[in-house]
């Protein structure tokens, strides 16, 4: 039981409760205040909870798109690891089966020069010849395309300058390696391929060491992957073949023993399957952004995100990306309708599969562009290529090549032009809309060409969501802004506490003032009384 030692030491003055009055006051200011920072920081709270769902929910839909990416009408098979195949233009394949043999595989040369005593080791003055060219029974023939480099080395340079000079070559990577046994190497690799070997002729009483014109200090040669595709031997420079099957790059693993089979299997059912699956995920999320963003109309409570811009913007970006044209994959826009994907009434998505199974019949490229994306030329003696970090705009553009002036251009804006370590013409852009771009001219004369660069519309979504659930994207945006109001919410409990601390503080002082002023005043009425009771008395 408390005890309210003030009340009772101030018995004689108003016999007011007073830590109660005070407390009744305190509670008077402070309670309202405090009511209202709790809704609004219980609303915050849901908030919160609710951002942190939507983010679940999002990054649950991001990872169905990844594992979706892999999809599409066409499923590849290979009878073994040791051949793979990848898609690399969906519009190109055709259901089959193409059988392949690798009797070897594509190597790159490899030189050492050993038996130095450390990385540092002084080398001979004088100049080392470096040509790349084609190792033949012990004949060296070089590449009359590529000039010879010369490296000249002082009686200062050292097996590590030398390292560094060679593996500023293109073509060439160098390094000197630490054996182990107390001595150090020079270790020389070639790009891969048999025309990519590499000859060097020291100066007569030069670097003798690193003279290789005998064919010495060779540990591994050069080679070319040789395949036998239906009993025709074929021989290419690398283990990575983009001609051999329309659409697909094969990626050699290892020499087989057998014909390996690739299987390209057009399966209608698994993809139908995939594609509503995808359609009810996309269904799933929007519901979802229906309900946090309701305004709660007839009755019925309002969502958490109700009234919030940043969220309903992605609700309108979310459907734009579902009912915008896919560009790039043709002549004309490609509506995901024309595919079976319908959009209803009311924003959601569905499956036509009489119209699905009407593109698959006349028209199953289409297909492929839900799923995979599209960067083509039309010309076959051409190849398009992008930087790592390139964004060209999709669509279709023409490339145009003007044989007089030898210069090239792609939707109007001029490309540079070089020639590769190949030989090859390359035409080039590094910036603008195009900024990354390489057309390649892989033999004969360039013509002028249409370029073809779609973004499936997995690849939107991922991208998209990337970019909203990534660090400078409107969730984090949200989770930090709510953050910020959870703490300015508790920071303002705390000043209101400690604003009843003084003001009960104030309080009690002005309290006590009275409760002195009272005991004072019947004090002197007390005395008062007594005098004319005196008085009285006398009389």
């Amino acid at each position: 039981m408390t005890v309210d030692y003030l009340s009772t030491l101030n018995s004689k003055g108003s016999g007011l409760n007073i830590t109660q009055l005070v407390g009744s006051i305190v509670d008077a200011e402070i309670e309202p205040a405090k009511a209202l920072v709790n809704d609004k920081s219980s609303a915050n709270d849901l908030s919160v909870s609710e951002v942190g769902m939507m983010r679940s929910r999002m990054s649950a839909l991001q990872t169905g798109l990844q594992s979706a990416g892999t999809g599409g009408l066409f499923k590849l098979q290979s009878s073994n690891d040791a051949v793979s195949m990848t898609v690399t233009d969906s519009s190109a394949l055709s259901p089959g089966v193409t059988q392949i043999g690798v009797t070897q595989l594509a190597s790159v040369q490899v030189l050492e020069f050993s038996g130095y005593s450390a990385a540092d080791a002084t080398l001979s003055a004088g100049t080392l010849t470096v040509e790349v060219g084609v190792w033949e029974n012990g004949t060296f023939s070089a590449n009359g395309d590529l000039d010879s480099r010369i490296i000249t080395l002082s009686s200062s340079s050292t097996l590590s300058d030398l390292a560094a000079e060679l593996d500023g070559l293109d073509g060439i990577t160098a390094q000197v390696v630490d054996k182990g046994n107390g001595t150090f190497s020079l270790s020389v690799v070639s790009k891969m391929g048999k025309e990519n070997a590499l000859r060097f002729t020291a100066s007569t009483g030069g670097p003798v060491d690193f003279d290789t014109t005998d064919g010495t200090n060779e540990v591994t040669a050069a080679s070319n992957a040789k395949i036998v595709l239906n009993g025709i031997t074929l021989e290419r420079p690398s283990n990575s073949l983009s001609d051999i099957m329309p659409g697909i790059e094969l990626t050699l693993a290892s020499v087989t023993s057998s014909a390996v089979n690739l299987n390209i299997i057009q399966d209608r059912v698994g993809a139908t399957a995939q594609l509503q699956a995808l359609v009810s995920d996309i269904n799933t999320l929007r519901s979802y952004l229906d309900t946090a963003t309701a305004r709660g109309l007839n009755g019925a409570a309002p969502g958490a995100l109700v009234g919030d811009a940043g969220i309903a913007a992605i609700k309108r970006e979310l459907s734009a990306l579902t009912t915008a044209p896919l560009n790039g994959f043709g002549s004309e826009p490609l509506y995901l309708s024309e595919i079976g994907v319908r959009t209803e009434l009311d924003g959601t998505l569905s499956l036509d599969e009489e119209r699905l199974n009407y593109m698959f019949e006349n028209a199953p490229e289409k297909f492929q562009a839900v799923y995979q994306s599209l960067n083509t030329i039309e010309q076959s003696n051409l190849s398009l290529s992008f930087g790592l970090k390139s964004q060209p705009p999709e669509g279709v553009y023409n490339f145009v090549y003007d044989s007089d002036i030898e210069a090239a251009t792609i939707n109007g804006q001029a490309l540079s032009s070089r020639t590769n370590s190949e030989g090859q013409l390359e035409f080039y852009r590094l910036t603008g809309d195009f900024d990354g771009i390489t057309i390649k001219v892989l033999e004969g004369v360039p013509l002028d060409s249409q370029v073809y660069i779609g973004v499936s519309l997995v690849d939107k979504l991922s991208n998209y969501f990337e970019d909203v659930l990534g660090k400078q994207g409107e969730i984090s945006a949200k989770e930090t802004y709510f953050r910020e109001k959870a703490t300015e919410y508790t920071e303002a409990l705390s000043d209101l506490d400690e604003r009843a601390v003084v003001l009960e503080a104030r309080e009690l002082k002005r309290f006590a003032k009275m409760e002195q002023m009272v005991t004072q005043l019947k004090s002197t009425g007390e005395y008062i009384t007594t005098m004319m009771d005196a008085w009285n008395k006398s009389d």
